[in-house]
């Protein structure tokens, strides 16, 4: 499968915490911006490992019987998290990639959030994250 780099949206300073992704044009609600491959961390279920903890995500999306631990590529593991998040993302099995979509109209210029979870998410022994 052929992924072309995104054409819509950029990498900058956050306001909120480090660097986040923005809208470089509008982005339509529903429209996916950003299509990604990802690497396997080769991390067995059921163990504990702090691997890349503040940018991995479990494969596939959606579902606590994941199979996989892995890591975004392209601006994947930039996206901050928000509790009203104007994006999200999901897997897209038939072409092992992660699809960021908007779940609402984004502006040019707006940084873009994702939700990452609740507090049962920030409770596997993260100390160093300050949810916004």
């Amino acid at each position: 499968m052929r992924i072309n780099p995104p054409k819509k949206i950029y990498l900058d300073d956050s306001p909120i915490r480090g660097r986040g992704v923005f809208a470089s044009e509008k982005i339509s609600e529903n429209e996916i911006f950003e299509i990604c491959p990802y690497l396997d961390l080769n991390i067995p279920k059921k163990t504990s490992s702090t691997i890349l903890m503040n940018y991995r995500f479990n494969w596939p999306q959606g579902t606590s019987d994941w199979d996989l631990q892995v890591v975004g590529l392209g601006f994947s593991s930039f996206y901050n998290h928000s509790n009203t998040p104007n994006a999200n993302w999901r897997s897209n099995i038939k072409d092992d990639t992660f699809e960021f979509y908007a779940t609402k109209n984004i502006e040019a210029g707006e940084e873009i959030f994702v939700y990452y979870g609740g507090e049962e998410y920030w409770k596997d022994g993260r100390t160093d994250i300050d949810v916004k």
